[in-house]
């Protein structure tokens, strides 16, 4: 039997016009590419622990905003068996209410039932109700329609409400989300855990570096020291067949005390250390 692919969407670009917290309620007005990205790497590292094959139709760096037209056909294309796109709303300008909202374009009656899963699976987790008079919508959006897999996208809360904003920059309410996302697919998926240590966390305790999905080095193995062009952290993993999700990226600065990271920062010099013992 061929491995589930799940295929995860992390809306829009770092540089998308607009997309961005209001900056009365977060002067750093944060991305909502940052937002939806944070959530998804943390879904792809926790996805890494079974079987089955993540496709990111987004780009994780966030350098690059993927048309809609290209995530749906890399979608289509791998024969995906589901499809989650992950934004973060707007549209209060400042007043109160928000909250969560889960979006599916279908007329099948099992389609709207398991969107319903899909929402509760997040917000029985993070606690994100909000006002919004439907919770659950059927609407055309274009990832959401034009797929040929079960496809889903969550507005997980908006960027100008006061209520919401606090909430949906705390890493609490990314982890929590992340793990009604991974609830929802694999039980809808019926996915069974594969054995292999695929979180960052785990290589990290067993004193490596995870080179690609789901592969765990030996005890007290490191891969060579990134010397390429100056770039990207996550480039630059990428570059050494390592996995640049930002869960993965966050913990790796942890560990070499690099305090307050943030993934879209470029970094001079790769300099954490993964040089041969």
């Amino acid at each position: 039997m061929s491995k589930k692919i799940i295929a995860l969407d992390a809306g829009h670009g770092m540089r998308t016009a607009g997309k961005r917290c209001l900056k009365s309620l977060d002067p750093n007005q944060t991305r909502e590419w940052y937002l939806n990205d944070r959530i998804m790497d943390k879904v792809e590292a926790a996805l890494q622990a079974y079987d089955c094959t993540v496709l990111r139709v987004d780009d994780t760096t966030g350098a690059k905003d993927i048309s809609l037209s290209a995530r749906v056909k890399a979608a289509n294309t791998a024969k995906a068996d589901i499809y989650i796109s992950m934004h973060h709303n707007a549209g209060l300008g400042g007043r109160n209410g928000g909250g969560t909202v889960v979006f599916y374009s279908s007329s099948k009656t099992e389609r709207g039932v398991q969107a319903q899963k899909l929402y509760q699976a997040i917000v029985s987790r993070t606690g994100l109700i909000g006002n919004r008079s439907a919770k659950v919508i059927n609407k055309g959006f274009y990832v959401i329609r034009k797929t040929s897999m079960p496809s889903f996208l969550v507005e997980n809360g908006f960027m100008d409400s006061p209520q919401d904003v606090p909430i949906i920059l705390s890493e609490q309410h990314a982890q929590k989300t992340a793990e009604g996302v991974v609830y929802f697919i694999t039980s809808l998926l019926q996915l069974k855990a594969s054995g292999t240590v695929g979180s960052a966390g785990n290589a990290l305790a067993a004193g490596g570096v995870t080179a690609g999905a789901g592969k765990q080095p030996a005890p007290g193995k490191y891969y060579p020291a990134y010397t390429g062009k100056k770039t990207t952290l996550a480039a630059a993993l990428t570059s050494l067949e390592i996995t640049s999700t930002y869960a993965f990226r966050k913990q790796i600065a942890a560990a070499n005390e690099i305090r307050g990271y943030i993934p879209f920062v470029a970094l001079d010099i790769v300099v954490f250390c993964l040089s041969a013992l």
